[in-house]
């Protein structure tokens, strides 16, 4: 099986033969990261600041006072660095949780040949019957692409988000993964 580039989508082959499948919620998560390391990356900068400032003024004689009065905007902004992680990374999902759409949205997703499977969700791949471009309008945000699973009955049982741009190729690629055309 051919693996199409993704631009923001990822695809994993695991040790044990299974797959793992990386929607648009790795973007955010992504997001999250980085947020996190500007303010841990700030912190530091500031410390260092701080450090070489008071050293100027007292020397090394009083070590204690350097090191604690350096490591005060370290903490601070690591602890506020946390705040935007947690809200993109693990925000999202309890919104989802929340709503009830967690079996619905699959960003992050394992298979293994036989079983779909993510935190709250189990289906069996002889379950799905095809995989169908899909995209949902708003008129002023952005419009969400995705890749939608739907069973033999016609029902849509999971949507992979992506981007624009990663749409046709997850379509086709999860077409190929499960065997359905």
């Amino acid at each position: 099986m051919s693996l199409p580039e993704f631009r923001v989508a990822r695809v994993d082959h695991m040790r044990n033969g299974g797959v793992r499948v990386r929607g648009k919620e790795l973007d955010s998560s992504q997001a999250g990261k980085m947020a996190f390391q500007l303010f841990f990356g700030f912190g530091c900068f500031a410390s260092v600041l701080i450090f070489f400032t008071s050293y100027s003024e007292a020397g090394f004689d009083d070590s204690y006072y350097l090191l604690e009065s350096a490591a005060l905007p370290l903490v601070f902004f690591t602890l506020m660095g946390f705040i935007p992680y947690f809200l993109l990374t693990h925000g999202f999902h309890l919104i989802k949780v929340a709503s009830g759409h967690h079996k619905l949205w699959w960003d992050d997703f394992t298979f293994n040949g036989e079983t779909v499977k993510s935190r709250r969700f189990r289906f069996k791949a002889s379950d799905i019957a095809s995989v169908e471009p899909g995209i949902k309008k708003f008129p002023d945000l952005d419009s969400w692409y995705y890749a939608s699973v739907v069973d033999s009955d016609g029902i849509e049982i999971g949507r992979v988000m992506v981007v624009r741009s990663d749409r046709k190729k997850m379509v086709s690629y999860l077409s190929e993964l499960f065997g359905v055309s």
